[in-house]
């Protein structure tokens, strides 16, 4: 039986990065919110714009960029895989399903999607070798 779990998504982060070390190794994790536009048009004709919002959590020194240098609003280009997050809670069983990023693309400032321009002088561009980070999923310890 063949499978492929592959995604790409490019939306503007919906609140500031989360970064958390995990409690057994220390290894850092950042959880993102990204908001995906789908525009279509409604019975009258109107083009409406109708949000998707994904989790995506990225790893290792890709979380520690991600939280050094994005911020709410940032657009961003996303690869990576799906994965089905579940845990337990007041003995019912939750599950979830989110990206676990392999890259992120910093996009440029100014070309935040569906809005103006998106200044913040004081912040910092990420170095271009950071820009498409890889991390490689096999390192990831569980």
């Amino acid at each position: 039986m063949a499978s492929f779990n592959k995604i790409i998504l490019m939306g503007n982060l919906t609140r500031d990065p989360d970064v958390r070390a995990t409690g057994t190794t220390g290894m850092k994790v950042a959880r993102l919110g990204l908001a995906v536009n789908e525009r279509r048009r409604d019975r009258n004709g109107q083009i409406q714009e109708f949000p998707v919002f994904v989790d995506v959590d990225a790893w290792d020194k890709l979380a520690e960029l991600c939280g050094q240098y994005l911020s709410k609003g940032r657009s961003i280009l996303v690869e990576g895989r799906l994965q089905m997050d579940s845990w337990e809670k007041d003995g019912i069983r939750h599950q979830k399903l989110k990206v676990r990023a392999s890259t992120i693309k910093f996009l440029p400032q100014g070309d935040r999607l569906g809005g103006g321009p998106m200044q913040r002088p004081q912040e910092a561009e990420p170095p271009a070798s950071a820009n498409a980070l890889e991390s490689d999923p096999d390192d990831i310890p569980f």
